[in-house]
């Protein structure tokens, strides 16, 4: 084979080889997903939503993406670089005179090789009202158990949210339990606070 050849056939087959590795490379990080094992749920969604929320409130469940104003106020404000994708979130709104009461966000984020699901909530003061871990799988239970705790985690009721964002920052040297479970509640409780700015 000349050399004209050897050249197209590597053409040819470098794309290939490229598009194979890459392939390669998603599948196992798919495959790793399953090495986490079940979830382990601490508590069920309307469990933490009762604690976060004021009972005589009217909640209602809201779906809907962040405007870029309001994203970039949560930059502005609070140094939080928000996505404008579309996001699920309870408000709690006086029943009579339909006041801002509150807000709280359940979501799902990547916890290694698995998924962390937490609960946060704010009062119309913008102040943490509750944070909760409702699960995790199972081969990171120990992670959470050991540093940050279970079900309701008290550490972050009352905070303001400049402090909230401080404890983040404070904590991003920490374990990686502790680091990524402190960064989701400031996302989210930022989330919430523009939303309902």
């Amino acid at each position: 084979m000349n050399l004209s050849n050897k050249r197209i056939l590597s053409y040819l087959f470098a794309p290939l080889l490229v598009l194979g590795l890459s392939l390669g490379i998603n599948q196992s990080a798919e495959a790793h997903k399953g090495h986490a094992g079940p979830m382990v749920n601490f508590m069920k969604n309307k469990a933490a939503l009762k604690e976060m929320l004021p009972a005589d409130a009217k909640i209602t469940k809201r779906k809907q993406p962040l405007d870029d104003e309001a994203a970039k106020w949560a930059e502005e404000q609070y140094g939080v670089d928000l996505d404008s994708k579309i996001h699920s979130y309870y408000l709690a709104v006086d029943k009579k005179d339909k006041s801002f009461r509150g807000a709280a966000y359940v979501s799902k984020v990547n916890y290694r090789h698995g998924d962390l699901k937490f609960a946060v909530g704010i009062d119309a003061d913008k102040r943490v009202t509750q944070v909760a871990i409702l699960g995790i799988n199972e081969k990171y239970v120990v992670d959470f158990e050991g540093n940050v705790g279970t079900g309701l985690i008290a550490d972050y009721a009352g905070l303001s949210l400049k402090e909230l964002v401080a404890k983040a920052d404070e904590l991003a040297s920490s374990d990686k339990a502790t680091r990524e479970f402190a960064t989701a509640v400031r996302d989210a409780s930022v989330l919430l606070a523009a939303f309902t700015r």
